[in-house]
């Protein structure tokens, strides 16, 4: 199970559309039939007392249970925050569109499961009791977590919840009628708590997501029943995916015809509303969409028309593709419980999850728990499961350091971390302090300036033809040089903006180190980036990684680090010698264990070192900082800034880039932005998805930025069907990846795993100049030919029309657009917004123009970097305040309330009915 957490506004009926529009109309189990019904269920703490909604004080019994079944306008009442019996209101109730209903994440599994469950009955039977016992499990640990906010404005605390309620909703195909079992799982806004209905802490269950995600998956993948009646069919399960082995080959062919049909309704839709604003499409006019979408991707076969002929064309099509179910049953192999070792366990979880950030929660670390127990292979009951991953989270958490020192912190701020991280961290400012206990610096660069690029001008070329003319320079470009050669200078920090012209810079210093006998050597943070700083500045230049691993460094999957001492050297391209500048570009995505080895490799050797980069664009994926910490303490007249922007066509819109890039009045940046046409408002998603795609296909060095790969490859996909249809793009004999992406002649692709053996690199893009028999591609690209085998095609190459902002950051096109969303955040916004030389235009989706500037405002407030321990800790105190402590384990609610609106020098208000104390909550988990 994987996804996000959606926190759902709106109106009622609209919600009950949006679960309409996540399956097909031929799935007979969904509201607007009357037939499919949602399930409620009513949960308490697993230990409880409080104060029954609407009657006396009595004990709520804890738990999960069955509340009842919900039709279309039950389920309607139940979003809106009323009783569905009565049509009473839970409490006072927002009515504007900006009002929280649910919170949903959605119960799936691996594409494999729902295929088994097609082709048998039993295992059908046996995947959907086991989705409902982990949606149980789930609403249970919710139940245990949530919290919600009570007390003054301003002087808010939060306290547990006494009951909850979810509506899950069963679905057995994707909107495109594929086999796709699946379980919308809403929790309602309106909690009970501390004597009247209130309304749920949504940050509180989005920070809890880990754990829900890992709950949801291993009480299906190691579910008994479930299990045994796969074995029983022959199917065994990759422990690493979860998916079953001997239907993986055939998921990417179902994947890309029921893709087919999704856009050929997008696309439908999409005219209509066009030509129909304001107004929403009906069930009948849906229906005829289906038909339409599968006449014109499959016009050899019969529509479905129910979902019994549907699993009959399931199966089929199957079988057409080569499958042929197992002619005997598979062992079901399980590790036992009690051989799992524990302590070692709980070393990876607290390695995986340092690997990926600084701090973490009791959630995260149930998260991984309950990931761990999926992989390892055990197969056991509910309850054995349960108290194993407990069991885990509790020894985790007590190996953890508290980044905060205090008792009032909720439990879901991410407000631990562990001893490893720290001192990762402390070596890092070590090693960069001890940077500046070198000779000392003597005058400053400007004066040093003229002299020094004097001196070397006499023997470097004025200008080649990658323009490294110092004379092109400006001012900061030339200090920017100048310290890169000074040899006295031992940690170098150059910032520069998009477009600032650093490549250039860097050109130029590389060619006045080489007129010295001295040498630049380029790491970065990805081959891609190596590969265009090789050709670009002149030198040698590798992953950071590569080179990390040519000195002895190794790192498991997991991403636990070590060093092979008995390595052999180093080639001589990636030697470093003294005097010669190790320089990283891109800084600011260098993750810190990797940043750690490469300034060890530095004082090893003798080398002096620089890094550059732009702290306002994308961070690392994982602890990074590293940038931040160079900055903090490298010497004042090494820490230098770039700020002349050569790279828009458009001066004007320079000054604005360096706006977004500093989030400088975002208010101010949309009108303008706005006002030159660069902000484009779409009524829906599905316009503004067929816009996108349009103009994807008009111009070859056009690039198209979204926020998640789901989108990327919707739009990748549709820009593809246009290009087809306009005959740049051959579909005959097109090849299928695991993906479900059709690849042919003509396409834009990119390579996504590093192969030195096959000359390709992550994020690569090529064209696609032939396809072989055997799967085999040929691409063409800025490095030359290259021929793919299938095996490496099937896994690692996908459409390249559109891409993620880590995808684009260092590209630079004619043309960039934007995908902006509720995902976006200010560095990835800023990094799509200036790509493009020309233009660089944002797409929103929004109701009016006040809206979409609402939504650009709150992109530029969102942080998603993770800059280090110490930044962990800031962020976790401000999070505290925000959005307030949790209740004194010692206190009754009650009283703190009581407490609060009492203080001294706080203005007083009207006091409401002292609400029903309700016992202190238990530990977060046991111990």
């Amino acid at each position: 199970m994987h996804g996000g957490v959606k926190i759902y506004r709106g109106a009622a009926g609209a919600a009950r559309t949006y679960l309409e529009a996540d399956r097909s109309r031929v799935d007979d189990y969904y509201l607007a039939e009357g037939t499919g019904l949602a399930d409620r269920y009513v949960a308490s703490p697993s230990t409880t007392i409080g104060c029954q909604p609407g009657g006396d004080r009595m004990d709520l019994e804890p738990g999960v249970r069955t509340g009842g079944v919900l039709d279309g306008d039950a389920y309607e009442r139940w979003v809106a925050g009323r009783d569905v019996d009565t049509g009473a209101p839970k409490g006072r109730l927002r009515t504007d569109d900006k009002g929280v209903r649910f919170v949903e994440v959605v119960v799936n599994g691996p594409k494999t499961w729902s295929l088994a469950a097609a082709l048998h009955p039993e295992v059908a039977a046996a995947y959907d009791a086991a989705q409902e016992r982990a949606a149980r499990q789930t609403i249970g640990w919710v139940a245990d977590h949530a919290t919600t906010r009570v007390g003054p404005k301003g002087r808010q605390v939060q306290v547990p919840v006494e009951q909850i309620e979810a509506a899950v909703v069963r679905h057995y195909t994707s909107r495109a009628g594929d086999p796709h079992r699946h379980l919308h799982l809403q929790v309602n806004a309106r909690v009970w708590a501390a004597g009247r209905w209130r309304g749920i802490h949504t940050v509180g269950i989005r920070d809890s997501l880990e754990a829900i995600n890992g709950i949801g998956h291993a009480a299906v993948a190691s579910d008994p029943e479930f299990r045994a009646v796969l074995a029983a069919h022959g199917y065994t399960l990759d422990t690493a995916t979860g998916e079953v082995n001997e239907l993986s080959p055939y998921t990417g062919a179902f994947s890309a015809r029921a893709g087919q049909i999704a856009r050929n309704v997008d696309r439908y839709e999409a005219e209509w509303r066009g030509e129909h604003p304001d107004e929403e499409p009906g069930p009948r006019l849906r229906r005829a969409w289906d038909a339409r979408a599968w006449a014109d991707a499959r016009p050899d076969k019969v529509v479905p028309t129910d979902g019994a002929q549907l699993a009959r064309r399931w199966v089929e099509e199957l079988h057409d593709l080569g499958y042929r179910p197992p002619n005997r049953p598979a062992a079901l192999t399980s590790l036992p419980v009690g051989a799992l070792d524990r302590p070692a366990a709980v070393e990876t979880i607290l390695v995986r999850l340092g690997a990926r950030r600084s701090g973490w929660n009791a959630a995260d670390i149930r998260g991984a728990a309950e990931q761990l127990i999926a992989e390892t292979g055990i197969v056991a009951p509910d309850q054995v499961r349960v108290e194993l991953a407990e069991d885990l989270t509790a020894r985790a958490l007590e190996e953890c350091v508290p980044l905060l020192e205090r008792d009032d912190v909720p439990e879901h701020v991410r407000s631990l971390t562990s001893p490893h991280v720290l001192a990762v961290e402390a070596d890092l400012t070590k090693r960069l302090t001890n940077r500046l206990m070198g000779p000392p610096l003597t005058g400053s660069l400007t004066k040093r300036l003229t002299s020094s690029l004097t001196s070397h001008a006499a023997s470097v070329t004025a200008s080649d033809d990658r323009g490294r003319s110092l004379d092109g320079l400006d001012q900061a470009q030339r200090t920017v040089v100048d310290a890169l050669t000074d040899r006295s200078s031992n940690l170098v920090v150059v910032e520069g903006a998009a477009g600032t012209g650093k490549t250039t810079t860097l050109a130029a210093a590389n060619d006045l180190l080489t007129q010295r006998g001295e040498r630049l050597l380029v790491a970065t943070p990805t081959l891609k980036a190596a590969d265009v700083a090789a050709r670009q500045v002149g030198t040698h230049a590798c992953s950071a990684a590569r080179l990390a691993h040519q000195y002895g460094f190794r790192w498991d999957e997991d991403g636990r680090w070590w060093r092979d001492h008995a390595n052999n050297p180093p080639a001589a391209s990636g030697r470093l010698q003294p005097g010669d500048v190790l320089l990283v570009d891109e800084a600011g995505m260098l993750d810190q264990d990797t940043a750690r080895a490469l300034l060890r490799i530095a004082d090893e050797s003798g080398a002096r070192v620089a890094f550059v980069g732009d702290r306002h664009q994308l961070p690392a994926v994982g602890r990074g900082g590293v940038l931040d910490l160079a900055a903090r303490w490298a010497h004042p007249e090494t820490c230098l800034t770039l700020d002349g922007v050569h790279r828009f066509t458009d001066p004007a819109y320079a000054d604005l880039s360096l706006r977004m890039r500093t989030g400088e009045d975002p208010g101010e940046t949309f009108d303008q932005l706005m006002a030159r046409g660069e902000i484009i408002i779409h009524a829906s998603d599905l316009e503004a998805q067929r816009a996108l795609a349009t103009l994807g296909t008009d111009n070859a060095d056009t690039l198209v930025v979204a926020d998640t790969r789901e989108q990327v490859g919707s739009l990748n996909a549709s820009i593809r069907d246009a290009r087809v249809a306009d005959g740049e793009v051959s579909d005959t004999g097109a090849i299928v990846t695991a993906a479900g992406e059709r690849l042919g002649l003509g396409d834009r692709v990119a390579t996504r795993r590093n192969d030195p053996d096959l000359g390709v690199a992550n994020r690569d893009t090529w064209t696609i100049t032939g396809t072989g028999d055997d799967g085999v591609l040929a691409l063409t690209g800025r490095n030359g030919v290259r021929f793919l085998p299938a095996a490496y095609v099937r896994e690692y190459v996908e459409l390249a029309y559109a891409t993620t902002a880590y995808g684009a950051q260092g590209v630079t096109v004619d043309e960039a657009h934007r995908l902006v969303g509720e995902q976006t955040g200010a560095a990835a916004a800023y990094v799509g917004m200036t790509r493009g030389r020309d233009h660089n235009i944002a797409h929103l989706v929004a109701e009016s123009p006040e809206d979409a500037r609402d939504q650009w405002i709150a992109v530029f407030s969102r942080d998603r970097a993770d800059l280090g321990p110490g930044h962990a800790a800031d962020q976790a105190a401000e999070d505290v305040d925000r959005y307030g402590p949790t209740t004194k384990q010692t206190r009754p609610v009650a009283m703190q309330l009581a407490a609060l609106r009492d203080q001294p020098g706080q203005p007083r208000r009207p006091q409401p009915p002292t609400p029903p104390a309700a016992p202190a909550p238990g530990p977060a988990m046991p111990r």
